[in-house]
């Protein structure tokens, strides 16, 4: 089975780096952990506890959050449109598939379903955050993630099994562990309304509006490579503006950052320098533009 995921690998900014594998093992040391063989061991333990407790149902709880897998219905050409609800307790919140400056990008697994080809997550448009002086992206307070999962044979039932780790933040950063599963069959509905609301807030096609990125290119030497582009947006979407560069991995860019350039928008986005040499596919490119009100999103770049 395929997951479709984002096609690049989000590694942690170096600066949270120590402290999100800090609060990952304070979150597991529990008393007597080092003598039972420490965090590691804790994780296992804990994986075991819920295996034991019997397989993963439609609802599952976190330490500080929980998950829900609705059914969502079947679209006229068989795939299916699911939902995953992340409800947050009061205070915290978890990342988009970007986490910006500083995060825990979530990590989803597919692997133990049943009839299913492959899974796309849809992402609404996320919230911009400040923690300690960094741009964070993500949701607050529940998030519905739609899904469409394409089945193997449409005529059977397919059975959505995921395995979930994504990290919450508050005051500090820990991160969660779910699983769910939820047995889908043919003509079954549910759960539209949240699934319905989750859809109008994906962010818009650039060619929606008429918005283009052209004239894309890596320039600078070393450790101090930056994507430069020409942006226009006919209709803005209502500021600040966060700009958000994906690419194939191991290529990852900063945070990007808009001027005014004319008519246009310069956007610029330094290449973090752990991603090497890689040559630049400007047709793998893939921009989000992040305001107040909406997102608009450039799949690809021309020029």
């Amino acid at each position: 089975m395929n997951s479709s995921q984002p096609p690049i690998a989000h590694p942690f900014r170096r600066g949270l780096r120590a402290a999100a594998l800090l609060a990952a093992a304070a979150l597991f040391a529990a008393p007597g952990a080092a003598e039972a063989g420490g965090p590691a061991r804790s994780l296992s333990v804990a994986w075991s506890a819920r295996a034991e407790a019997g397989p993963p149902t439609p609802e599952a709880r976190a330490q500080r959050s929980a998950l829900e897998l609705l059914p969502g219905w079947t679209t006229e050409g068989g795939a299916r449109i699911a939902g995953l609800t992340i409800r947050l307790d009061p205070g915290w919140k978890t990342y988009w598939r970007v986490p910006g400056d500083a995060g825990i990008p979530p990590d989803f697994d597919w692997s133990g379903s049943e009839n299913v080809a492959s899974v796309a997550v849809l992402w609404p448009r996320p919230v911009a955050f400040d923690l300690f002086g960094m741009t964070t992206l993500g949701y607050k307070h529940e998030v519905t993630l739609p899904l469409q999962a394409t089945p193997v044979d449409p005529a059977r039932p397919m059975v959505l099994r995921l395995s979930l780790a994504y990290g919450v933040c508050a005051d500090i950063c820990m991160p969660e562990m779910a699983e769910v599963a939820l047995h889908l069959a043919p003509g079954e509905e549910g759960g539209r309304a949240p699934i319905e609301r989750a859809l109008a807030t994906l962010p818009e096609a650039a060619a929606v509006s008429g918005a283009s990125l052209a004239d894309c290119r890596l320039q600078g030497e070393g450790d101090d490579r930056r994507l430069e582009a020409s942006l226009r947006l006919p209709s803005p979407p209502r500021g600040p503006l966060h700009a958000i560069v994906e690419a194939p991995a191991p290529m990852w860019f900063e945070p990007g950052e808009l001027s005014p350039d004319g008519s246009a928008l310069r956007l610029s986005a330094r290449l973090d320098p752990a991603s090497g040499a890689a040559w630049l596919d400007r047709s793998a490119l893939r921009v989000t533009v992040l305001g107040a009100d909406r997102a608009v999103t450039f799949e690809g770049c021309g020029g």
